[in-house]
């Protein structure tokens, strides 16, 4: 999504541009697909793009002219034993109410999290380009200071400095899977940050199906003269002086520019793009450094039931079957200590189908299953061997569908035997279809006492930049979009 997004800016600024994609439609993780007349979202949700930097770009290429958004009325249920939760979007007011309907016992403590929470709905650091004020100016300096500290303090312990309720803090921390880190691990200042956005700004799904953006943008890009070639794999980025001049596609073509720009993984792009024989010392220890997140499964579902009557229109439904501390869970699931069937696993659920009507037949609805990490390793690879997935691939993904939909049963009664079309994704499918090395959802996670560098589009080689994710810090659509943005930016003023 940043490859494309910064792609159209730069030919909207009469810059000839080549995207290569290797799949067969653009988008990467912002992509839908059909099934037997149902369209499945690859994402969940659109958060903070109602104003600021990206709201600017779409406007700029008519976005809200034409890709149609439908606003989310709560962003999320949570559900645990003897507990549920709502947690409205665009209001954390509504938020802040209701958690404390829940823990009347810990009002005091909610309100000052809350105030902490509002002052970070935006980021701190951004910047519209104009020479900020000296009052401006003051608040950024204060900014990094925070952000600093904040690096160093993880947000369960600075959720300790309010309160020493557990579940509270486990459901204050819930949007972790969002960062790919767990509340011990994720820096305060930076979940602070998600948390205001997600609860504290409007959330959107496309009414077409995410597939609606990606496509959009790759028409801009079209219109203004830029050119893509689908199903073409890069092989190897070409290096002369020091300097990157080129790739080299799989189907054995050199194309040459000043500038190449990657949305491939960090890792990728470094150690096998460029080469790790073309880097020095120090940049191959920095990429070493480099900490990717997990990976996830996905289940899709297409059903003939009738949901319009049940409880389930929420951006994302997060049910638990326990309260075990997510920090335990994270670590024994990415040490691959977790058994999907036996244990009792966190999963996140989004009946997208009642979000917006066009993604199933009259009647019918789509479900979206996800649980998140789970291990690349997990059941001796799930059955693939040499690289190859064979039947015991097709058997274990048969099982873990099993797995998920007798968890979505327990929300959402009599769905096994209503199911018209059912689709899982593992880690490998993920990773065949992205590129993202072993699957991982994120490319890069934020960790305590992780060395703070403003993220961007720059790279140490001369001529090669990154973009979404890793130009500017962070996870999901939003982020992406932005890495976008900065990228063009920093090519445009060269």
């Amino acid at each position: 999504m940043g490859g494309l997004l910064s792609s159209v800016l730069l030919a909207k600024e009469g810059k000839k541009v080549l995207l290569l994609e290797q799949h067969r439609i653009p988008g990467g993780y912002c992509t839908s697909y059909r099934r037997k007349g149902f369209t499945f979202n690859v994402p969940s949700v659109l958060t903070s793009i109602s104003g600021g930097e990206i709201h600017t770009a779409l406007d700029s290429l008519g976005f809200f002219d034409e890709v149609e958004l439908v606003k989310i009325e709560d962003f999320a249920k949570f559900i645990y034993p003897d507990f549920e939760l709502v947690m409205p979007a665009n209001d954390l007011e509504g938020c802040r109410e209701n958690l404390k309907a829940a823990f009347p016992s810990e009002k005091t403590a909610i309100e000052r999290i809350f105030s902490e929470m509002s002052k970070y709905q935006n980021d701190p650091l951004s910047s519209s380009g104009k020479r900020r004020s000296g009052r401006e100016l003051i608040a950024f300096i204060i900014a990094i200071a925070k952000l600093i500290m904040g690096s160093k303090k993880s947000f369960y312990d600075y959720m300790k400095e309010f309160t020493g309720n557990e579940r509270l803090i486990e459901i204050l921390s819930a949007l972790w899977v969002y960062t790919g880190l767990p509340s011990k691990s994720t820096p305060s200042m930076f979940h602070l940050m998600l948390t205001g956005e997600c609860y504290g700004k409007p959330s959107f799904v496309p009414r077409d199906g995410f597939q609606a953006i990606s496509d959009f943008l790759a028409k801009k890009l079209l219109e203004y003269g830029g050119e893509i070639k689908y199903r073409t794999k890069v092989n190897n980025i070409l290096m002369n002086n020091n300097k990157a001049s080129g790739v080299i596609t799989s189907d054995g073509e050199d194309h040459h520019a000043d500038s190449i720009i990657s949305n491939a993984d960090t890792k990728k792009t470094f150690f096998e793009l460029v080469g790790r024989q073309n880097l020095s010392k120090k940049i191959i220890s920095m990429i070493d450094a480099h900490r990717t997140s997990a990976s996830g499964i996905s289940l899709q579902i297409g059903t003939n039931l009738d949901l319009s009557g049940l409880d389930l229109k929420y951006g994302n439904i997060f049910y638990n079957e326990s309260w075990e501390n997510s920090n335990s869970y994270f670590e024994r699931a990415i040490a691959n200590k977790v058994d999907i069937e036996k244990d009792n696993i966190p999963v996140s659920l989004q009946v997208t189908s009642l979000l917006t009507d066009r993604l199933a037949p009259e009647g019918m609805n789509t479900i979206h299953v996800l649980l998140f990490p789970v291990s690349h390793d997990y059941c001796n690879n799930f059955g693939v061997e040499y690289g190859e997935r064979g039947e015991d691939y097709k058997r274990m993904k048969d099982r873990i569908t099993d797995i998920l939909i007798s968890k979505a049963e327990k929300i959402i009664p009599g769905l096994s035997g209503s199911i018209i079309v059912k689709e899982l994704s593992t880690p490998y499918t993920f990773e065949r279809y992205t590129g993202a090395t072993n699957g991982a959802w994120y490319d890069g996670v934020f960790s305590i006492n992780q060395k703070m560098k403003r993220p961007s589009g720059n790279t140490p080689i001369k001529g090669l930049y990154v973009t979404g994710t890793k130009a500017f810090g962070g996870s999901g659509l939003h982020s992406a979009l932005n890495g976008g943005i900065k990228t063009a930016k920093t090519i445009l003023s060269k």
